[in-house]
């Protein structure tokens, strides 16, 4: 259950908490489908890359990226790229490219 409480705000609306409840059960299946992206890309990714190959435009991967990331799964390279609107954009790259010695325990 406490997994569930971190995908939403202790303020969040209605909409929030549904959208939560609806991405729950697939919350570790999509994680690992981030991890899979990540692993394939040892130059790093940014959400918009990460957005574009899995088609969509909603937060869903963002958000398990950012799970990854608090895991420790993944981390920002330090670099930036350029998004198609101009703007920078964190470059994000699977851990294991910085440290080999990272298993998937604990995923």
């Amino acid at each position: 259950m406490d997994d569930f409480k971190k995908l939403f705000r202790r303020d969040a609306m209605d909409t929030s908490v549904s959208a939560a409840a609806s991405v729950y059960p697939d919350l570790r299946r999509l994680q690992l489908e981030v991890l899979v992206f990540a692993k394939h890309r040892p130059n790093g990714f940014t959400d918009e890359q990460m957005n574009e190959f899995f088609e969509t435009h909603r937060s869903t991967f963002r958000a398990r990226r950012s799970e990854l990331v608090d895991k420790g799964f993944i981390v920002d390279s330090g670099k930036r790229w350029t998004m198609t609107n101009g703007r920078n954009a964190t470059v994000w790259i699977c851990k294991e490219f910085t440290d080999p010695q990272l298993s998937l325990e604990g995923l």
